[in-house]
């Protein structure tokens, strides 16, 4: 059974809403109080020295949780927004690999003759594009595909491409 004692203890506030705000504004300013300005404060608040040193140690550690609690839900926020993007181009990504499959079977079922392009160029598998030996070129080779970063191509491919359709 509790003393009458104890009880008004646990009912008894430790800081005045006063003492709080303040603390709480000096806080703002400086989350970590030298030893003079911890002796200052307490005089000044009508509190004792470690009642202060206490409670400056509590309201970081309630601060550090909180915005480890802030920055968890940002990062949070940040993955599901990556994560939902992600599976939006994964679905995109196979969609245009199902259409790039279909035209591939399209282009083997037609013959690749000059009459079915308006420039007469005859796509073959054996076809590669490669820079011409002894100059520089800077794309990116992948396998023995060679792809240019020049937009130059862009004009005979979309050329090419709309031949087709």
């Amino acid at each position: 059974m509790m003393l009458d004692s104890e009880l008004k203890k646990i009912q008894q506030k430790r800081f005045s809403d006063e003492q709080i705000k303040s603390l709480e504004t000096i806080f703002q300013s400086e989350s970590k109080l030298q030893p003079r300005k911890r002796l200052q404060v307490a005089k000044d608040l009508g509190l004792h020295p470690r009642q202060v040193g206490i409670w400056f140690q509590n309201k970081r550690a309630r601060w550090k949780s909180k915005q480890l609690q802030t920055d968890y839900n940002i990062l949070k926020l940040t993955y599901d927004s990556l994560s939902s993007r992600f599976h939006l181009l994964q679905t995109q990504n196979q969609s245009l690999t199902l259409q790039l499959k279909k035209l591939q079977q399209e282009m083997e079922k037609k013959p690749t003759s000059s009459s079915n392009n308006s420039m007469g160029i005859v796509v073959s598998d054996a076809d590669s594009i490669k820079p011409p030996v002894g100059e520089q070129s800077h794309g990116v080779q992948h396998g023995d595909k060679y792809w240019d970063d020049d937009d130059d191509d862009l004009d005979i491919s979309n050329q090419w491409w709309e031949s087709w359709c």
